[in-house]
């Protein structure tokens, strides 16, 4: 039975996205910078010119969130014309409806979705070393 609740608090605290100190100073700039969302609203407005985004559902306060933001800044240049990266944050009021709209209740979350915002596909939540972002990306539709 402890094995069970150690499990448990250990796996919730994992995915869970918690008010730790910051990270770096990295993720803070992207967290706290205002990012397009998923719906073409945009708390400030970046689009991009690719067909996929990458959905990014975080809490800009959250030590596992920044950890997954600097391993998003560290792909940037590779993701550059591939696909877009939109911040969806937890502090943003207009961002709450699209964690609704897609059902996220744990992060941090990927999801892939094509330029309508129509998921194609998702990751289970918590940080994901690029490599798993890559394959995650390699499940894009070839049209």
């Amino acid at each position: 039975m402890q094995k069970i609740l150690f499990l448990s608090f250990l796996l919730f605290f994992i995915t869970a996205c918690s008010n730790d100190e910051q990270v770096g100073e990295d993720a803070e700039t992207v967290a706290t910078q205002s990012q397009p969302t998923v719906s073409g609203k945009s708390s400030g407005v970046r689009q991009g010119l690719a067909a996929h985004k990458l959905v990014f559902f975080l809490d800009p306060n959250g030590g596992p969130c920044r950890l997954q933001v600097t391993i998003l800044n560290d792909m940037a240049a590779e993701l550059r014309g591939k696909i877009d990266i939109q911040y969806v944050q937890t502090t943003v009021p207009g961002d709450r409806d699209i964690f609704y709209q897609y059902g996220i209740r744990a992060l941090p979350t990927l999801l892939l979705a094509d330029a309508n915002g129509k998921e194609i596909s998702r990751m289970s939540p918590g940080v994901k070393q690029s490599d798993d972002i890559r394959r995650l990306i390699k499940t894009i539709p070839h049209s």
